[in-house]
């Protein structure tokens, strides 16, 4: 469609909308089973209006889970190591909030083998998961930390992602009281 790029509708920018329909469509189809083609058509673009944001579909699936993985990664490298339990609040506090804000991302990396088995995500991915198990726990935690780390953190992204429509405050509340329970020492 000539011009295209000109006639934006309301709503952000023609990148931001682009990741918002790719957003809805792997979501609902598959990352694997949506293509650029029906990303363009759907927000009446022409493929290579597309292009010109994002150079191939890779990058486009990357745009939506490289900020969430790269925030979780500053959570994590940016304080020493959990120590007390005022510290797990503060940490916990900031992880919930990251997975609420981010809960459309975080449903799509829970659902959708094919975006975290990606080859761009799936390394990052479990390096991020291994240094907030580290940062969570400690480097060399007995058998029962890891287990209740392992069932906070899986509860936590499993309630966000089932009551992503829910109100965000009680849904917070209830995962805060709930991990600090879990592992406060």
């Amino acid at each position: 469609m000539a011009g295209d790029e000109a006639a934006q509708p309301p709503g952000g920018s023609r990148r931001e909308q682009i990741q918002v329909c790719a957003l809805e469509l792997f979501r609902t189809q598959g990352y694997d089973r949506t293509s650029l083609r029906e990303i363009s058509e759907r927000l009446g673009i022409s493929k290579s209006g597309l292009y010109h944001h994002f150079g191939a579909k890779d990058d486009l699936v990357m745009s939506l889970v490289g900020p969430l993985l790269d925030r979780i990664n500053e959570l994590v490298t940016g304080s020493p190591a959990i120590q007390s339990n005022d510290e797990l609040r503060a940490f916990l506090e900031n992880y919930i909030d990251t997975f609420i804000e981010n809960r459309q991302v975080v449903s799509l990396l829970a659902n959708d083998v094919g975006v975290r088995n990606h080859a761009r995500i799936s390394d990052r991915l479990s390096a991020v998961n291994e240094a907030l198990y580290v940062h969570l726990i400690g480097p060399d935690p007995d058998l029962a930390a890891r287990v209740r780390a392992t069932q906070v953190l899986l509860g936590l992204q499993g309630a966000i992602v089932r009551y992503a429509k829910a109100d965000p405050d009680v849904v917070r509340g209830v995962c805060l009281r709930t991990a600090l329970a879990a592992l406060s020492t």
